[in-house]
C-alpha cells in the first residue's frame, strides 16, 4: 500500500484501510452485498490472512458491520466498536439502543426498516462480539499505529430537526 490510509468505496459506504508496522487496521466493512469487493481492495493493498490486526467500527448500522463476523473469520482479526454500539451487533438489532424521535424522520425511517427485514429477513446479518468495547482515550499502539480514538457521539441523535430550517 503506498499510503497510510486507503479509502475504499463500497457504493455509497466508505471503509479505511490503515497500514500498521506489521499489517493493517480497517475502519468499517460495508454491506454484505460488497463483500466480494471489500475482499478484491484488501487484496489489492497487500492485506492478507493474518495481517489485519483490527477492525474498528465506527459505529454498528450494518452498513458498517455487515462483513465483520465474516472478516474475523478469514483474517483472525479483533473487532473494535464502541460499547454504546455492541448490543446492535450482537443481537442483529440495528435499532437497539436508539432513542425514538417524535417526527416524521423516524416514522418513515421505522416504517423502511420494517419492509427490509420482512422482505430480506431478520436473521441476514451476521451476528458477533466485539472483542473490545472503547470508549474514549482507547490505545491503538498494540495494532501498529500511534494513536487514540476520539469518542464523538451520536450521529443524529441530537440533533432537534424542528429547528433546522
Amino acid at each position: 500500500m503506498s499510503s497510510l490510509l486507503k479509502a475504499i468505496n463500497l457504493g455509497g459506504v466508505n471503509c479505511y484501510l490503515l497500514a500498521a508496522t506489521d499489517g493493517y487496521i480497517l475502519i468499517d466493512t460495508g454491506f454484505i452485498g460488497k463483500r466480494m469487493q471489500l475482499d478484491h481492495s484488501l487484496e489489492e493493498a497487500g492485506c492478507m490472512p493474518g495481517r489485519l490486526k483490527l477492525i474498528l467500527l465506527t459505529h454498528g448500522d450494518s452498513d458498517h458491520a455487515d462483513n465483520c463476523a465474516y472478516l474475523r473469520n478469514k483474517y483472525g482479526c479483533k473487532i473494535a466498536m464502541h460499547s454504546l454500539d455492541a448490543g446492535m451487533v450482537e443481537r442483529g438489532d440495528m435499532g437497539w439502543n436508539r432513542k425514538a424521535k417524535a417526527d416524521k424522520y423516524s416514522l418513515l425511517f421505522r416504517l423502511l426498516g420494517l419492509i427490509v427485514k420482512n422482505f430480506f429477513g431478520k436473521d441476514k446479518f451476521e451476528k458477533f462480539t466485539p472483542d473490545f468495547l472503547v470508549d474514549e482515550d482507547f490505545d491503538l499502539s498494540p495494532f501498529g499505529i500511534k494513536a487514540r480514538i476520539i469518542h464523538m457521539s451520536g450521529t443524529f441523535q441530537g440533533i432537534d430537526w424542528a429547528s433546522i430550517r
